[in-house]
C-alpha cells in the first residue's frame, strides 16, 4: 500500500540517506529525503520529539540552500507540529501553502497543527483534503479518523461522527500501517465499535490488543466494559480484576466492578468495591451512586438519602443522585417532600444566572422534570400543587412545562375513568363517554378504544329496559329503543374519531373496515377518521357527503383543521427491485452500490462521491433546493449542483454513511 512517508526498512533507508548526504553535502534534496525519513520515525515509529527535532534541523539546513523548497517547508512545519510548537510550525506551513497548496503532506501537517490548537473543525477539513489528495495513504485516514473521534467526543459521541471516524480508521488498518501505530489503531477501532453498539467486534479488537505489552492493561479494562455491556458480569469482573493487578487503586475500574456486582445482586461485594473506590477517590460519582443504590436494595433508605444529599451538596450537577433521592421519597410515601422540592426549585429558578460553566437554570429544569415525573406516578391528587407553582415563575418555558405536566396528569386520570367504562360499553355508552374518550385518547390504550366500539342489538335492548324501565306501550318501547340506538351511534362515531386522531396503522385498518361495512352514518364517521390520516379518498367522500347535506363549507373548514400537514419526503435508499436509474448519470441500480431517492430525483453512490470530492466547484445558486429533501441553502450547511440536480450536505452524508457502513460491515465481518 502507498503512504506519504517511508515505513518499510526505515532504519536501512535512513542509513542510506545519511550516506548520501555525507557523499553529497551540497545536495539539498538529499537532506530533505533524510529529513522526511527521520520525521517518519519521529511521528509514526516511536522516535518522538528527539527524531522530530533532528528532522527539523535537517529541513532547516536544506532551506538555507533552497528557501522555497515546499517539501522542506512541510517537513519543518510537520516536525514542529509533532513537537507541539504550533506558532513556529505555522510560519513554515503558510509559506508552503503559498507555493503549493495541494500537497497531501501539507494538508496533513495543517490538520495536525489545527488539532494541537484545539480547532477540531479546521483539523477535520484539512485532513479531509489530505485524504482526497492521497486517498491510498494510511497516514491521512489515520489522522482524519482520530480527528473525527475527537470531535465526536466533544459533541457527546455523535453517532454520525463516530461512524465516519470508524470508516477512516478501518481504511487506515486495511492499508497496513506501521506496527507501532497498529496497536493504538486497534484500540481506537475497538472504542468506536463500543460507541456504535458493535460489542462483539470490539471484543475481537481488544482480545488482539491484549497481546501488546504497552496496551495490555487498556485492553483488559475495555474487555471488562464490553463484557458488562453484553451482560456477562462474571467475565467483566474477571477482566477488571486482571486490570487491577497492576493498578489496584483505580477508582474508575473499582466503580465498574461495583456495578457488575450490583447487577448480579451481590450487594455485599458491590458495597465493598464502592468503599475501595471511594478510599482511592472520595469524589468518585459512579461509586457513590452505586453505593446509594446498594443501600436501597439492602433496606437502608435513610442512609441512601443521606449519601445522595451529600453527593448533591458537593456535586449539584449529578442528576442521577437527585433521581434516586426523588424516587426513594416517592416509594416511601413522602409526597410532601416532592411537592416542597418542586416549589423550592420553581421559586428559585428566576433568580438563577443565565449560562455559565455550570448552567444552573438548565440543571434546575432537569430537576423539576425529575420531580414532575415522580408526581405523575403518584397520580392526579398532586395536580393542584403543580398548578400552584405556575404562579411562582415568570419564565414562559417553565410555566409551560408545569402546565403540560398538570394536563398530562389530569388526562391520565380521565383516561383511567374512561377505560374502566369502555371495558363495559353496554353499561356506560353515550355521547358523554364518547366525548371523554376523544379528549383522553392519547392516554388510553388503543385496544380499549377498539373494545369500546363493540355494541350489539341485544346489549341495546337490555340497556333500553335498564335506562327507561319496562314500557307497557309497544310504541313507547320502540321510541326508547330508537333513542338508545341514536345514543350508541353518536358514542361509536366519537370513538371512531378518537381512533382517527391517534393516526396509528392498526387504527387506520379498523377505520377502513368500518368505512366499508357500517351503515352510511357510521361510515361517514369512519371516513372522517381516515381523513385525519391524510387519506385523499376519505376527504373526497366527506366533501361529497357535505355537499349532499348542504354543509360543504363547514366540511371544508373542518378538514383544513384536522388534515395532517404534508411532510416533506425523507430521502431513503432505493431497493434493488425498484428498477430506478440515477438522475445525474443514468446508471441503473445493478451498476452501482446503492442509490438514494426523495422528491423526484435519484442519485447513485458514485455521483455522491464525485460531488463530495468536488464540493468547492459545485456550489448551487442561492435559489436552489435539494431535489431529494427540499432543503434550501439556508436550511443546510451546503447545497451543490451536479448535472442539473441539487443535493444538500445532509443527503450527501446520508449516502456517504450508507457507503461507509457497508464497507465497515464487510471489513468487521471478515476481520
Amino acid at each position: 500500500m502507498s503512504s506519504l512517508f517511508l515505513h518499510q526498512k526505515l532504519d536501512w533507508s535512513i542509513a542510506r540517506f545519511e550516506d548520501r548526504v555525507h557523499r553529497y553535502p551540497d545536495d539539498p534534496q538529499a537532506r530533505v529525503d533524510l529529513a522526511r525519513a527521520v520525521l517518519s520515525r519521529g511521528l509514526y515509529h516511536g522516535g518522538g520529539e528527539k527524531e522530530c527535532n533532528r528532522a527539523l534541523a535537517l529541513a532547516r539546513k536544506a532551506l538555507q540552500d533552497d528557501p522555497a523548497n515546499p517539501e522542506a517547508l512541510v517537513v519543518a512545519g510537520l516536525a514542529l507540529a509533532g513537537m507541539e510548537r504550533p506558532q513556529a510550525a505555522t510560519r513554515y506551513l503558510d509559506q508552503a501553502l503559498r507555493i503549493d497548496g495541494e500537497r497531501a503532506d501539507l494538508r496533513l501537517a495543517m490538520g495536525i497543527l489545527a488539532r494541537h490548537r484545539g480547532e477540531r473543525g479546521q483539523a477535520v477539513r484539512q485532513l479531509e483534503t489530505a485524504c482526497r489528495c492521497a486517498p491510498d495513504a494510511w497516514e491521512t485516514h489515520l489522522e482524519l479518523g482520530r480527528a473525527l473521534m475527537s470531535m465526536a467526543r466533544e459533541k457527546g459521541y455523535s453517532q454520525r461522527l463516530v461512524e465516519r471516524a470508524q470508516y477512516h480508521l478501518v481504511q487506515a488498518l486495511k492499508r497496513e500501517p506501521s506496527p507501532e501505530q497498529s496497536a493504538r489503531l486497534l484500540k481506537d477501532l475497538g472504542t468506536t465499535c463500543m460507541h456504535t453498539g458493535r460489542f462483539r467486534e470490539a471484543e475481537k479488537f481488544f482480545i488482539r490488543l491484549r497481546e501488546h505489552e504497552r496496551f495490555a492493561g487498556s485492553a483488559r479494562y475495555h474487555l471488562g466494559l464490553v463484557a458488562y455491556e453484553l451482560g456477562k458480569y462474571n467475565n467483566a469482573i474477571l477482566h477488571f480484576r486482571q486490570y487491577l493487578r497492576d493498578r489496584p487503586d483505580d477508582p474508575q475500574v473499582l466503580g465498574w466492578m461495583a456495578m457488575a456486582f450490583f447487577q448480579m445482586e451481590d450487594y455485599p461485594r458491590a458495597r465493598q468495591a464502592c468503599h475501595q473506590a471511594l478510599m482511592a477517590d472520595p469524589d468518585d460519582l459512579r461509586a457513590r451512586h452505586i453505593l446509594g443504590c446498594t443501600m436501597l436494595e439492602e433496606g437502608e433508605p435513610n442512609e441512601a438519602i443521606r449519601l445522595f444529599r451529600e453527593t448533591l451538596k458537593e456535586h449539584p450537577q449529578h442528576l442521577e443522585s437527585y433521581v434516586e433521592m426523588a424516587r426513594t421519597r416517592r416509594n416511601g410515601g413522602d409526597i410532601r417532600w416532592l411537592i416542597q422540592a418542586l416549589g423550592a426549585e420553581v421559586s428559585n429558578f428566576d433568580r438563577l444566572p443565565l449560562g455559565g460553566e455550570l448552567n444552573l437554570r438548565s440543571l434546575t429544569r432537569d430537576r423539576i422534570q425529575v420531580v414532575l415525573d415522580e408526581l405523575n406516578e403518584v397520580g392526579p391528587s398532586t395536580v393542584s400543587a403543580i398548578l400552584e407553582c405556575v404562579a411562582h415563575t415568570q419564565d414562559e418555558g417553565l410555566r409551560f412545562q408545569l402546565w403540560e405536566a398538570a394536563c398530562r396528569q389530569s388526562q391520565g386520570a380521565v383516561a383511567d375513568e374512561v377505560c374502566t367504562m369502555l371495558r363495559q360499553p353496554a353499561d356506560f355508552y353515550g355521547p358523554e363517554l364518547g366525548g371523554k374518550a376523544l379528549m383522553a385518547q392519547s392516554a388510553a390504550p388503543e385496544t380499549v378504544l377498539f373494545q369500546g366500539l363493540v355494541l350489539d342489538d341485544a346489549a341495546l335492548r337490555k340497556a333500553t329496559v335498564d335506562r327507561h324501565g319496562p314500557a307497557h306501550d309497544v310504541q313507547q318501547h320502540r321510541q326508547n329503543l330508537d333513542y338508545e340506538r341514536d345514543q350508541a351511534r353518536a358514542y361509536q362515531a366519537l370513538l371512531l374519531l378518537a381512533i382517527g386522531v391517534r393516526r396509528s396503522a392498526s387504527g387506520r385498518a379498523l377505520l377502513q373496515q368500518w368505512a366499508e361495512a357500517a351503515d352510511p352514518e357510521l361510515a361517514t364517521a369512519a371516513w372522517a377518521g381516515l381523513a385525519m390520516y391524510g387519506d385523499p379518498e376519505a376527504s373526497k367522500m366527506i366533501q361529497e357527503r357535505g355537499r349532499v347535506l348542504g354543509k360543504a363549507d363547514v366540511v371544508d373548514r373542518l378538514l383544513s383543521q384536522v388534515l395532517p400537514p404534508v411532510a416533506p419526503q425523507k430521502p431513503r435508499r432505493v431497493s434493488d427491485g425498484e428498477g430506478a436509474c440515477c438522475t445525474t448519470c443514468g446508471q441503473g441500480s445493478h451498476q452501482v452500490a446503492h442509490m438514494i431517492t426523495g422528491g423526484h430525483a435519484v442519485i447513485c453512490d458514485q455521483c455522491v462521491l464525485k460531488v463530495s470530492q468536488n464540493r468547492a466547484t459545485m456550489v448551487a445558486p442561492d435559489d436552489g433546493r435539494c431535489n431529494l429533501c427540499g432543503a434550501s441553502p439556508f436550511e443546510s450547511s451546503g447545497l451543490y449542483r451536479f448535472n442539473g440536480v441539487d443535493v444538500c450536505s445532509d443527503c450527501l452524508q446520508l449516502s456517504l454513511g450508507l457507503l461507509e457502513r457497508e464497507e465497515v460491515d464487510r471489513f468487521l465481518a471478515a476481520w
